[in-house]
């Protein structure tokens, strides 16, 4: 068998270089699964609505969404439903954590991505896009179809 020998000249470092950066970035992404998105239809003239979605990460290190973003809303937040005392209310979260190897529900009365100030009414069927941010820095894209509670959460859904 012959051997070859290449001289490591720059580009052959900087091809090693690139290589072993994007394997190392490789096994530092986040990993998260998306299963079940959806958006609550909201009446006409709705300040607001929710995305809702479960998360699995089937990775080794936990994986931090960080922020949420969607054309046509004025803002979009990360939020936790909670009752304190007998009293609903919503608390901003600057991360929804997802343990290695777990699911975690995005649902009515917990974790959900908050659709603020929508540029006009969304319509039963149409899909909105929810850009997730992560805490390594990463994006997932997903695409929500907008759907009437009742029929979302088999008419077990609480009023937001």
């Amino acid at each position: 068998m012959k051997m070859m020998h290449f001289p490591a000249g720059r580009f052959a470092s900087r091809l090693l270089g690139a290589a072993l950066l994007a394997s190392a970035g490789a096994a530092q992404a986040a990993e998260l699964d998306v299963q079940n998105p959806w958006v609550a239809l909201a009446p006409p003239g709705a300040h607001a609505t929710a995305a809702f979605m479960e998360l699995h990460n089937p990775g080794d290190e936990a994986v931090d969404v960080v922020s949420a973003d969607a054309a046509g809303f004025k803002k979009v937040e990360l939020h936790e439903s909670v009752n304190e005392d007998g009293m609903h209310r919503m608390i901003e979260q600057d991360r929804i954590t997802v343990p290695a190897g777990e699911t975690v529900r995005l649902a009515p009365g917990g974790y959900h991505v908050m659709l603020i100030g929508p540029e006009r009414s969304l319509e039963e069927g149409e899909t909105v896009v929810i850009d997730l941010g992560l805490g390594d820095g990463g994006h997932l894209e997903v695409e929500a179809p907008v759907t009437p509670r009742e029929k979302a959460t088999g008419g077990h859904g609480h009023m937001h």
